[in-house]
């Protein structure tokens, strides 16, 4: 048995600086499902209230993870990837920008919208290796 730890991850993006903590601890047998995922919201406004969902795989099986918060902020969880995130402003007059994240790593970085139209990222598959990202 292992130490279990803690990462601090400090993401600066524009103006806005956002802390994400991620636990970490001792590789187990399926280690895919140990990538750390995260999806990030920055906000240029007053305020701003966002709805929606992220479909990510972990161990195997698809898991819904329901996303709501008002102004910038960010949700994370481990598993082996994102497959969708669906975002939406309900209320406010900030523009926001929406960010996919696998280990540290930026998948989709969105254009900044002031619209009530959904923000939807979704994984590609491809021949090569079963899945890519679309951007």
């Amino acid at each position: 048995m292992g130490k279990q730890g803690y990462k601090l991850l400090l993401l600066i993006i524009g103006n806005t600086l956002l802390f994400q903590m991620f636990v970490t601890g001792v590789i187990s047998a399926n280690a895919e499902a140990d990538n750390r995922l995260a999806v990030v919201i920055t906000a240029q406004g007053n305020s701003i209230h966002v709805k929606g969902y992220c479909l990510y795989v972990r161990n195997g099986q698809d898991v819904r993870k329901k996303l709501e918060k008002d102004d910038a902020w960010g949700w994370t969880f481990h598993g082996e990837y994102i497959k969708k995130v669906h975002i939406q402003k309900i209320s406010g007059d900030a523009s926001y920008r929406l960010y996919v994240i696998e280990n540290d790593k930026y998948l989709f970085e969105s254009d900044l919208t002031s619209s009530s139209e959904p923000i939807v990222y979704e994984r590609k598959r491809t021949k090569a290796n079963g899945c890519s990202r679309k951007n």
